[in-house]
């Protein structure tokens, strides 16, 4: 009589390239972010608010993609995406370019943070060999 394996045991880790993927993908949207407020905002406020954001959401990903932080930190990126669509509102921007930018870079900051975060769940609670 054979036994058959369970899959998880030839793949425990399925889930980690989705994770590597949408981190590096939000490294990169943190750093255009980063750039971008460099360049010069509308407002005082939405310009210190592309600078910091950027940094954190840079961080974040990176040491997601690194394996350093858990589920949490794309947590956190999927917010600050969450705050970046609605900040042009706050910061009374709305109707120019640089809200669509802050729109655009939200919702992929936002889709890839939940992504990426839902992947490391699946991942975390899978049983190991």
């Amino acid at each position: 009589m054979t036994h058959a394996a369970h899959p998880q045991q030839f793949h425990p880790h399925t889930h980690s390239g989705q994770i590597r993927v949408a981190s590096a993908i939000n490294f990169l949207a943190g750093i255009y972010l980063l750039i971008a407020g460099l360049m010069g905002g509308p407002t005082a406020g939405s310009t210190w608010n592309s600078v910091i954001f950027g940094i954190i959401v840079a961080v974040l990903a990176a040491t997601r993609f690194t394996g350093a932080t858990g589920p949490w930190a794309s947590w956190i990126d999927a917010l600050i995406g969450l705050w970046l669509i609605i900040s042009p509102w706050v910061y009374g921007f709305s109707g120019t370019q640089w809200e669509w930018n802050s729109i655009v870079i939200g919702i992929i900051m936002l889709v890839l943070g939940v992504w990426s975060a839902l992947a490391g769940n699946q991942t975390e609670a899978m049983p190991t060999p």
